[in-house]
């Protein structure tokens, strides 16, 4: 009974001499766990935060459209075969070719000062934020498919055309689905990878 009591003193007293150092050493294998979950939470709810699919109210049809479409598109894909350019292809060729104009607007205009002054008037241009107008027609368009997609659906189904609101979301929702599916088909009949195809519709 003694020699268990002493145990017990000798089991304490090591326990409030080295209280500190076993804090300290607990401390040690808890915090990086903690950091470690903590910046699993704080990055999932920035990019919830940041994912504009979370917010807009029918960005997500658009890519769940586009997921359908892609598997169907994979399992219909006939080798060789090349379907028609979709309408964000046409609206990103329009982009690029207007990307060279404006090249050559930035040209043209530094053309009329003495090759010496064009370093000083490209870096007033960058310093005052002056654009010409085809760099501001080109500021405007569509940086992904989709946005693109997104606008493009809200040009085609107008408010007016429905009694109510419900109707006019419900048929919002069935458009962004159906632009979707159409441009994942064309992706996977041309026999791009999901990830790649949707990497290129996000931007």
């Amino acid at each position: 009974m003694i020699s268990i009591m002493s145990n017990q003193d000798q089991l304490q007293s090591f326990f409030v001499k080295y209280k500190k150092w076993l804090i300290a050493l607990s401390g040690l294998y808890l915090i990086p766990r903690i950091l470690m979950i903590s910046a699993i939470i704080g990055a999932s709810i920035y990019l919830y935060v940041n994912n504009d699919t979370n917010f807009h109210p029918f960005k997500s049809y658009i890519l769940s459209g586009f997921k359908a479409g892609h598997a169907d598109g994979e399992k219909d894909e006939v080798s060789g075969q090349r379907p028609s350019s979709s309408l964000w292809d046409n609206y990103w060729w329009e982009t690029d070719k207007l990307k060279e104009k404006v090249a050559l607007e930035k040209e043209e205009y530094l053309s009329q000062f003495p090759e010496s002054e064009r370093g000083s008037k490209l870096a007033e241009m960058k310093l005052d934020n002056i654009k010409l107008p085809l760099q501001l027609e080109l500021d405007k368009r569509f940086k992904t498919g989709l946005d693109f997609y997104a606008d493009y659906v809200k040009q085609r189904v107008k408010r007016e055309s429905f009694a109510s609101d419900a109707e006019h979301q419900k048929a919002l929702q069935d458009e962004a689905w159906k632009v979707g599916y159409t441009h994942g088909y064309r992706e996977g009949l041309n026999g791009f990878w999901y990830e790649i195809a949707l990497r290129s519709l996000q931007g």
